[in-house]
């Protein structure tokens, strides 16, 4: 079992949140780093600009190419995807910030 990142901003965090949770994906870009997550590894979940960790899904499936619009209504750029399933998933107000206030 290996450990890769997975991030969503606020906007796509929102969108798995009200979708099935089943899927995750990556911009084609990240395909190459996509290929090397197997099923059972566990994908970090980071959210950007609140800079807070969100969740860990594990990989069931993957990776393969869809442009069905999930995470944007439109012209989704995240087609590398993943079938998943949340290990755990937090609202924004229990997500973990990346610093600690001193």
């Amino acid at each position: 079992m290996a450990y890769f990142i997975d991030l969503f901003s606020p906007e796509t965090y929102e969108a798995f949140k009200q979708s099935a949770r089943d899927i995750s994906g990556f911009r084609l870009r990240h395909k190459r780093m996509a290929e090397r997550i197997t099923s059972g590894d566990i994908l970090i979940c980071y959210m950007t600009r609140l800079s807070r960790w969100v969740g860990a899904l594990e990989v069931k499936e993957g990776p393969f190419i869809d442009a069905k619009p999930i995470f944007l209504p439109e012209n989704d750029p995240f087609v590398v995807r993943f079938r998943v399933r949340p290990v755990v998933w937090l609202d924004v107000d229990r997500a973990i910030p990346i610093r600690t206030e001193k």
